[in-house]
This record gives C-alpha cells, sequence and structure tokens, in this order.
C-alpha cells in the first residue's frame, strides 16, 4: 500500500524508458532553499519502474507517493534548491531494474496499539473506529492516543478519539523518535529527544478543527464512523488521512476528511479538509493557556496567518511560536475563547466552509532551533514560508 522511497541514481548496467523534459522555473529572483515541487503521473509520462531523476547530471531527491491510497503512486516529489531565476531541465527515466538505495528517512509515520504495560504492537496502517470510543490518558488505548506524524523538525499527534485534537512534540534531534517516545520515560519531562509541549486541554489543540455556529465555537470532534489510513511514510514526506462519516458539526451532522501531511525540513504540518456542507464556518485553534492575545497578519495576496508567541512551551520555560496559516480568501474572523465551555482555551480563525480548504500548522520551539529564541525570527520564517509557498516553483511540459 505505501509505495513512498528516496530514489536515487542508476547502479551502472541498468537500462531505462525516459519521459518528456519537464523544466522546473524559479520565478523569482530570490533563492528558494529545500523548495518542493509535485509532479504528477501523467505529466511524467511513465507509469511503471523506479524513477531516476536527474538534471544536469546531478540526481535530485525524489519520492513516489500515493496520494489517495488507492495503492499505486500518482505523484512524485522532487526536493531541490533553485538560484534566482533558475531553470532546471530534469531528465526522468524509469529503470526496469530495482535501484533504489536505503536512506535514513526524514519523516515518519507512527501508529499501534500499546501492548500491556508496554509501548508496542504492529503497526496500523487502516483502522475504523465507531461512535463513542474512549481511551484513558493514563493508560491510553493507542500508542501516542493515535497515530503521530514527524520530520527532522518537530512530531504531532492526534488523539483518535471524540476529542480529535492535536499536539506537539517539540524534537532537540533529527533522528526519528516516535516509535519510542514515552517508553521507559514521560513525554512530559525533557529526554534525549525533546517532549510534548503543548498544554491541550479543552482546547482545540494545535490545529484542531471546529465550527461557528450562533456564535459559538462547537468542535470538530466525535463522528458515527471514523477511518485512519496511512497514505505514505517516505524519506521525504509522509502523509494520513481521516475520513469522518456522520461527524458532529454543532447542531448538524456531516461528511468530512482530514489528510495531514509532513515534509522534511518543515516546522509545520499541512491539513486538507474536505467539508460535505460548505454552508459551515470552519474553525481552526491554537491553545491559549499562556498567550493572552492572538496576532492576525496578512502575508502576502494569498496568505494570512493568526500567530501567538510566549514562552508557551509546556514543562519548560521556553519560546514557543505557533501558527494557522491559511487563504486570505477564506478569512471571516478570528476571536478566543474563554477558560468555560466545551471548547475552552482557545484562539481561532474562523473560515469560510468550502469542499477542499487547505491550512498550514506552525510549531517553533527555540530547544529545537535557537534561531527561534526571538520573535521577529519566528515571524520572518512565518513570512518567509507564506512567500514560498505563494510562489510555488513553475513546471513547463516540452
Amino acid at each position: 500500500m505505501v509505495l513512498a522511497s528516496l530514489l536515487y541514481g542508476a547502479l551502472f548496467g541498468c537500462t531505462a524508458d525516459s519521459s518528456p523534459v519537464i523544466r522546473l522555473i524559479n520565478m523569482d529572483n530570490v533563492e528558494k532553499t529545500g523548495a518542493i515541487v509535485y509532479l504528477d503521473k501523467n505529466d511524467i509520462g511513465l507509469t511503471q519502474g523506479n524513477l531516476r531523476i536527474t538534471s544536469n547530471n546531478y540526481e535530485i531527491p525524489a519520492q513516489q507517493i500515493d496520494t489517495d491510497g488507492d495503492g499505486d503512486w500518482d505523484q512524485v516529489l522532487l526536493l531541490s534548491d533553485f538560484e534566482p531565476k533558475e531553470v532546471k531541465a530534469l531528465e526522468i527515466a524509469a529503470d526496469k531494474v530495482d535501484n533504489q538505495i536505503s536512506a535514513e528517512p526524514y519523516t515518519n509515520i507512527s501508529f499501534s496499539v500499546k501492548a500491556q504495560d508496554r509501548f508496542a504492537g504492529s503497526k496500523i496502517t487502516k483502522i475504523v473506529r465507531k461512535r463513542g470510543a474512549t481511551q484513558r490518558i493514563s493508560d491510553p488505548f493507542f500508542q501516542l492516543e493515535g497515530p503521530g506524524i514527524e520530520n527532522d523538525k518537530v512530531a504531532f499527534r492526534t488523539f483518535f478519539d471524540p476529542r480529535n485534537g492535536k499536539d506537539i512534540y517539540g524534537k532537540t534531534t533529527d533522528q526519528m523518535i516516535l516509535d519510542r517516545a514515552g517508553i521507559g520515560s514521560s513525554w512530559h519531562q525533557l529526554s534525549d529527544w525533546g517532549m510534548d509541549i503543548l498544554r491541550v486541554g479543552q482546547s482545540l489543540g494545535a490545529g484542531g478543527l471546529g465550527v461557528i455556529e450562533d456564535g459559538e465555537l462547537y468542535r470538530l470532534g466525535d463522528a458515527d464512523e471514523i477511518t485512519y489510513q496511512e497514505l505514505y511514510s517516505g524519506a521525504l514526506e509522509s502523509s494520513h488521512r481521516l475520513e469522518f462519516k456522520g461527524w458532529d458539526a454543532g447542531s448538524r451532522k456531516i461528511d468530512g476528511s482530514e489528510r495531514l501531511t509532513l515534509t522534511k525540513g518543515e516546522y509545520y504540518y499541512r491539513n486538507d479538509i474536505g467539508l460535505s456542507d460548505t454552508t459551515l464556518t470552519l474553525a481552526v485553534g491554537i491553545p491559549s493557556f499562556k498567550s493572552d492575545s492572538v496576532t492576525f497578519r496578512k502575508h502576502n495576496d494569498l496568505f494570512s496567518s493568526i500567530s501567538t508567541y510566549e514562552n508557551q512551551a509546556d514543562g519548560t520555560d521556553s519560546k514557543l511560536g505557533l501558527a494557522v496559516l491559511f487563504s486570505s480568501d477564506q478569512y471571516v474572523d478570528h476571536g478566543s475563547t474563554d477558560t468555560t465551555g466545551t471548547v475552552s482555551d482557545t484562539h481561532y480563525v474562523a473560515l469560510k466552509g468550502q469542499p477542499e480548504t487547505r491550512i498550514y500548522f506552525f510549531a517553533c520551539w527555540e530547544l529545537s532551533d535557537v534561531y527561534f529564541s526571538k520573535r521577529s525570527n519566528f515571524e520572518e520564517y512565518l513570512q518567509n514560508e507564506a512567500d514560498k509557498l505563494s510562489n510555488a516553483i513553475q513546471i513547463i511540459k516540452k
């Protein structure tokens, strides 16, 4: 099912079929490091074999990904640096022999059942739960209380129960750590890999979802049926999906989905949200336990954000910048809940309901990178990423 893998150069003696030349263009007069490019299978023209991608005889790290979970790859992800106005001509070939070289992954998905008094059990790649399936926080049924996703910078987990909230593991290493987090020690205490740095409580959590109805914030939490599926977990990017049937949305029930994706080198995840009822006002949250105010900023023509920056890394006296980046066209309002109610202690942004909404949630901890020990640096990173996302590398097929 999972077809994600890091692709490197061909070994001597292998044969390959070639695709049309594709050109990638940096239209901006600024350097772009770690730029992500997605090529559709139909644009490549090759459907079989392990792809080898080069430009000027240099290998470009790439990963074949299955974005819809049907067991067949449909996109190729490329990770590359670009000089100002640089044009890269790609040569893509499908090798007829397995030329893949194993490499240390920079992203990972971890989801398993807690076995007795230890975290163990086989990895879960797909599972269905019904309404009301709860778990004790002190002794959860699932490791991490649900699926976790990480890269070389940060890690997140989703509670696979009626809370449907999200939490942050701040990392102090570029190694993959979720498979051992909490084993023999508490993730609420600083260890060699980092720690859980977010207090969630009754808030929406780290980019958790809700709806606004008659001026009240309601959690998009439980549903009649929820299906989790790992889509892919590879060296450059990992992604999983949650599908909800009969999802509680205030006074209504809807169908919907969340697809979380995390890419190498980024301090944020991407969430592609699907809603069957577009008359709803969607809300995306940030916990407000240690931040009295939230900052709204319009970054460019495409993106705006709400953010906080305080000594708010739970269990420590350290700086943590949190932000939700979203399409400016969908912005309705932003606000905060008080310390009472079913959804409390939450800053949120309200967005116009659409069949598909994409948001980005940022978690920038100073113990992960001393760069984030200053508010101005956090704000600069947020602005730079908004600009990068609004000025994607252009793809030209010859």
